[in-house]
């Protein structure tokens, strides 16, 4: 199984959709103090559904490493709800209102952790091109391999 690079693809974008537990979607500094504040992913429960489901879809996903195929399958799966998560983590940032009435995203810039869904998608995209082509390699080869056996 980890002698397929896709594999190693997915593993990589699985790894960092978990990292994301012990960073933060955005930060503060209040001048006057310079206190920071953070909101962490680990704060709010549905991103935790998404880095969640997110690495379960990656694990099956490695799991099914004999047919290609799937992979492919459970690979534009698992882009798709990163996609989704991405979009969740902008919008909820563009439009949450705080305590003090101001917008989150007038107070609050976003930390590096809130692109690595969008470094997981482009990890899973490379790995859903090498497991296809892997799967029509195999494909071709069985098709061969049945077309030698019919001659003979």
């Amino acid at each position: 199984m980890w002698k397929k690079p896709h594999n190693w693809l997915i593993a990589a974008a699985a790894l960092l959709v978990v990292a994301l537990l012990g960073m933060d979607v955005c930060h503060a500094v209040n001048p006057e103090t310079g206190q920071h504040y953070a909101v962490r992913f680990a704060d709010r429960l549905i991103y935790i559904v998404f880095i969640v489901l997110s690495f379960i879809i990656s694990d099956v996903t490695l799991l099914s490493a004999k047919k290609p195929f799937y992979q492919v399958f459970l690979a534009i799966t698992n882009a798709i709800v990163l996609l989704g998560f991405q979009i969740w983590i902008l919008v909820d940032f563009f439009t949450t209102k705080l305590q003090t009435g101001l917008r989150m995203s007038s107070v609050y810039t976003l930390s590096v952790g809130a692109v690595f869904p969008l470094v997981a998608i482009i990890l899973l995209v490379l790995a859903v091109r090498r497991a296809a082509d892997e799967g029509t390699a195999q494909r071709i080869a069985q098709a061969f391999a049945r077309q030698q056996g019919k001659k003979q």
